[in-house]
């Protein structure tokens, strides 16, 4: 797996096209990727690639088939479209860059739809990976750039003081599938004190299920909601002794791990070969992994293991610098436009 080679030349600028909104208020994976680099102009969308005067077109896997107009799309017509994607790359000449999120997709489905994948993958000059959990189509073609940390992001923010026993899930959108979980596991914990603590949108399926463990247990359950803004998170986040993120698989998910650990906050989750790795990276005690949905032991022992001083006093997020990082995805999307033009 190679490292950014920032080594490229910088005198020509760069256009890159993002699958994605442009940076807003709310913090998003995009935050980490459009930098203030002088070189390279970011264009921002989220539909089908029409205009081919850029010189990489960016994008994440989960974002795909917006690039690709293949939403829903299935077998021969699938495979059309990442023909017709692929042969305007090559005559536009028009590096792809994609970024891993989990791993590759498995040999399965229709077989228009395998063949499409190796089109695909074949036409990808880069591909981009958070860790090296993560396995990619070409490994030699795969850089990894670590996660951001935000650390700096937020300093003047306002903060709240830290709650005792408090137990935070919270999300920029909609609440995890796993939070109805939660309002019961924090009720059969062992710790004294313990309360959850919700913050975020609630489903129509979810929401009566929050206002009834409010109104029989609002001495250990409430909540907050709404759309967080970065501020709102940043509140929440730092009133909190724990942080329980129920999934982690998505980039949003991931966001709110290093979200919290940029805040100082510990996090629960469960275990996935990432979230292995960053606990031994960021040091004892940040990340507590639990094997399945996260129990009322699991928390017991997270909030034991937080309050016994065995833990840093911050985690350790050295090399995910957000100004590193943005550099690391230009020097990519420089190297690819280079070997686009070999």
């Amino acid at each position: 797996m190679r490292r950014p080679n920032h080594s490229v030349d910088r005198t020509r600028s760069l256009r890159v096209h993002e699958t994605h909104r442009p940076p807003a208020p709310v913090l998003r994976y995009i935050d980490q990727v459009a930098g203030s680099e002088p070189d390279i102009e970011f264009r921002y969308s989220q539909g089908v690639l029409t205009k081919f005067d850029v010189d990489v077109a960016h994008v994440a896997d989960s974002s795909l088939d917006v690039l690709l107009g293949t939403r829903d799309a299935k077998g021969f017509q699938r495979l059309l479209a990442t023909l017709v994607f692929t042969r305007n790359l090559r005559r536009h000449r028009i590096a792809l860059v994609r970024t891993v999120f989990g791993g590759t997709e498995p040999e399965a489905g229709h077989v228009a739809e395998r063949v499409a994948r190796r089109v695909l993958d074949r036409a990808t000059r880069a591909f981009i990976t958070l860790d090296d959990s993560i396995v990619t189509p070409n490994p030699s073609r795969t850089t990894r750039i670590p996660h951001a940390s935000f650390s700096e992001r937020y300093i003047g923010y306002p903060r709240s003081e830290q709650i005792e026993g408090r137990i935070l899930c919270l999300s920029p959108g909609y609440l995890p599938s796993g939070t109805r979980q939660l309002l019961g596991v924090v009720r059969v914990t062992s710790t004294p004190g313990v309360t959850l603590r919700l913050a975020g949108r609630a489903s129509r399926a979810l929401e009566p299920h929050v206002r009834s463990a409010i109104a029989r247990h609002a001495s250990t359950v409430s909540a907050r909601l709404e759309q967080l803004s970065d501020g709102a998170q940043v509140q929440e986040i730092s009133a909190a002794e724990l942080v329980a993120v129920p999934h982690s698989d998505s980039p949003e998910e991931r966001q709110l791990v290093y979200l919290a650990l940029s805040l100082d906050r510990p996090v629960i989750t469960p275990r996935t070969p990432a979230m292995a790795a960053l606990a031994r990276e960021v040091g004892a005690g940040w990340v507590h992994l639990t094997d399945g949905p996260i129990t009322a032991k699991d928390i017991d022992v997270a909030l034991t293991a937080g309050r016994s001083g065995k833990r840093t006093s911050h985690p350790d997020l050295h090399g995910r610098d957000l100004r590193e990082t943005t550099a690391a995805y230009a020097a990519v999307f420089r190297a690819a436009s280079y070997d686009r033009l070999r």
